[in-house]
């Protein structure tokens, strides 16, 4: 295992750290939610106990005690201005429906809507002939039963009649007709008496009628009447203006109509009539304290209507602004995204709680949700957002109301979780700094010892011979190991030259001393000695005779080292020096059966050429001649030249092939090495290994190499020049 896997192995350790880290953390959003939960129970059982105890919601709450009729109505909170221009356009952000009346063909569809204290109607009438109000002429002088009948003076067009409790709770009759399509005012309806009051305008009653292709759509503002005060509705169709007014479409008919006039404009049943419910601006002051950022509270009557909505699910505090991720940038919204994968609540499978049209409790589900205990649970909404809601009834045993609590999950986890996941984040960035930095050293110290491997390797040539080593400069370990094998590399390059002039000074000293012992040996009279005597002296004259050779070639191999390095190159065409050398060895060695084998360039239309020196190629080949010989079992040699490329270069190969063993792939490098000899055989010559050793020097001085490789008869061995 090398240094740097080590390194980088210690720097993985650290990430333990960020997974602990992360182990904790889950357990902190864990901790952390569930104090949620405990925190927004605590809230919502306070909630409960004020708005129970609160004398002014009392009777808001106590309005819808009686059981809900099919013919009450109900009037949703408008959180932007309404104009009255005949227009549904901003009806439609409005979620609660229209209240419908009649079938398909004949209809009548209804809603109201409350804003600042004033009550808007909108009604969209479905009607094949709309009839407009004609103001009857006037009658000068008429006679006894000839004058204007009151209710045709009063309205004798297609008209939208309105029964509600004004302030003073006494209940009005208001009727719009017009006499063509544009803005109204709310006039004065019969009561079953003759009334001055009939017909007059009402100030306070203001709406737009417009014409539409099915019919016609009427806008109307007023003053907000009583919760729970007694309303009546009811579009009257006038198609011939000679039949009576007994079309009625609406929550209220002419039955209605005809008890109030009998009784002089008083309802006996008020039951016949729906009941107008809105939301309160009463109960809006009394929730409105316990709302706060991130959450949003509904109060219900106990018929479910809704009575308050006090909403601030997504308004957030500035510190709360200042750590959501979504404020901070894309970097802080990618890694609270990391984070909450890693962190991520289990799935929230909880339905939310059931509203009718989006804001009313179920009807059927009242009762039942009456006898329960506070709810509370974890739901997606329809605005994709994960929130924890609470349903609780208000009161003892008998509620009168029912509170729904509901806090933004999202907000509140991305508060607490930014921060966490800062502190996640920076455990594991710390971490991986620390990994990177010891990658980092480690990468460096591994750059430095493998230079300084590199450059000891370089250190020793291949021949034994020290280069030398640079020295470092480093203040540390590896600058002192540098120093150390620089000053080891420096005595060993000593020792080396003392070695390498050893070998003159040997043959120098011992050339007089041998000298001495051959004259000796020579001049003594081999006729007075005994055999014994003469055996003893050739075999003294014979060592001497070795000896001898030994030093000579000591000397051959400094002086060809020295010829090498000074010896000029020239032009060389191989060709005409491979047949002077064919010719020549065949005069050396008669006994040898020598031939040469040439492969041409290019179809043999160019000469092989090559920059060199023709004396030391020479010198080269007749080692390896001499060496083919030796070594070949028929006395057959072969000399080859020819040409290839490497690497995109033209290289030319001159070598020697000879029929005989094998040479093992393990010996290839060490057959050229200094002092290295394979022979098995005693041809009674000196052999000191120096022959290919000398070959690889001549092929590095002309930059080349050298080549062995086994045949299929025997061995070829050669060298490799630059052509």
């Amino acid at each position: 295992m090398n240094l740097r896997t080590q390194m980088l192995l210690a720097g993985a350790l650290t990430l333990a750290v960020p997974v602990i880290g992360w182990q904790s953390v889950k357990q902190l959003d864990e901790s952390l939610r569930q104090t949620r939960v405990d925190a927004q129970s605590l809230k919502v059982a306070n909630t409960r106990l004020a708005l129970a105890e609160s004398e002014a919601l009392r009777p808001v709450l106590q309005a819808s005690l009686t059981a809900a009729a099919p013919s009450d109505l109900y009037a949703q909170h408008a959180d932007f201005p309404l104009f009255v221009d005949g227009y549904d356009d901003e009806w439609q952000n409005l979620t609660m429906s229209f209240a419908e009346f009649g079938n398909a063909t004949d209809n009548m569809k209804v809603s109201f809507a409350t804003k600042e204290n004033r009550l808007y109607l909108f009604a969209k009438i479905r009607d094949n002939q709309v009839v407009y109000h004609k103001p009857p002429a006037p009658r000068f002088n008429p006679a006894e039963g000839e004058g204007l009948d009151e209710q045709e003076a009063l309205v004798n067009g297609d008209s939208i009649e309105l029964l509600l409790t004004d302030a003073r709770g006494q209940l009005e009759h208001v009727l719009f007709r017009t006499e063509a399509p544009g803005p109204l005012t709310g006039v004065v309806g019969s009561n079953g008496k003759r009334s001055k009051k009939a017909g007059r305008r009402l100030s306070r009653y203001n709406g737009f009628w417009a014409a539409t292709s099915q019919g016609f759509q009427l806008e109307a503002s007023m003053p907000l009447p009583p919760m729970a005060s007694i309303i009546g509705i009811a579009f009257v169709d006038a198609d011939k203006q000679a039949e009576s007014r007994t079309r009625w479409l609406g929550n209220m008919d002419p039955q209605v109509m005809q008890k109030m006039h009998a009784n002089n404009g008083v309802i006996a049943q008020a039951d016949e009539l729906g009941h107008l419910f809105f939301a309160s601006r009463i109960a809006d002051e009394k929730l409105a304290p316990w709302v706060t950022h991130g959450t949003r509270a509904r109060l219900f009557d106990r018929q479910g209507r809704l009575l308050s909505d006090v909403n601030s699910l997504y308004e957030k505090t500035e510190e709360e602004f200042e750590y959501d991720p979504a404020e901070r940038g894309l970097f802080n919204a990618i890694l609270f995204r990391i984070f909450a994968y890693f962190v991520a609540d289990p799935e929230v499978n909880d339905q939310p709680f059931e509203l009718m049209s989006g804001l009313h409790l179920p009807q059927k589900d009242v009762d039942q949700l009456a006898e329960q205990e506070a709810n509370t649970k974890h739901y997606v909404t329809e605005e994709r957002d994960v929130v924890l809601g609470t349903l609780t009834p208000i009161g003892g045993e008998q509620p009168n109301g029912f509170l729904l609590f509901e806090s933004n999950e999202d907000l509140a986890s991305a508060y607490s979780a930014s921060r966490v996941a800062r502190l996640f984040s920076l455990l594991t960035l710390v971490s991986l700094l620390a990994g990177l930095v010891l990658l980092i050293y480690a990468s460096l110290l591994s750059m430095r010892i493998r230079s300084l491997s590199r450059l000891a390797t370089r250190a020793v040539a291949d021949d034994g011979r020290v280069r030398g080593l640079p020295q470092s400069d480093a203040k540390d370990e590896i600058g002192d190991l540098s120093r150390n094998l620089t000053a080891l590399l420096e005595r060993s390059a000593n020792y080396t030259k003392y070695l390498e002039a050893l070998s003159s000074r040997l043959s120098h000293e011992l050339r007089t001393p041998l000298s001495v012992v051959k004259t000796s040996i020579e001049n003594m009279d081999r006729d007075k000695l005994d055999p014994e005597t003469v055996t003893l002296m050739d075999r003294a004259s014979g060592g001497a005779d070795q000896l001898g050779a030994i030093i000579r070639a000591l000397v051959e191999s400094t002086r060809l080292e020295q010829t090498v390095q000074q010896s000029s190159m020239h032009d060389v065409d191989l060709l005409e020096w491979m047949r002077g050398s064919l010719e020549r060895y065949r005069q050396i060695y008669p006994d040898t059966q020598i031939i040469a084998r040439v492969n041409y360039p290019d179809g043999g239309t160019k000469p092989i050429v090559v920059y060199a020196a023709a004396e030391l190629l020479q010198q080269a080949f007749d080692k390896l001649v001499h060496n083919a010989i030796g070594f070949s079992s028929d006395g057959n040699v072969s000399l080859l030249l020819d040409s290839i490329v490497e690497n995109g270069q033209l290289q030319a190969r001159l070598a020697v092939e000879n029929n005989g063993q094998p040479i093992a792939r393990e010996q290839h490098v060490q057959l050229f090495d200094p002092m290295f000899s394979d022979r098995e055989n005693d041809d009674g010559e000196l052999h000191l290994g120096l022959g290919l050793y000398i070959v690889r020097m001549i092929a590095e001085a002309h930059q080349g190499r050298v080549s062995i490789r086994n045949t299929e008869t025997g061995v070829q061995i050669g060298m490799i020049i630059p052509a």
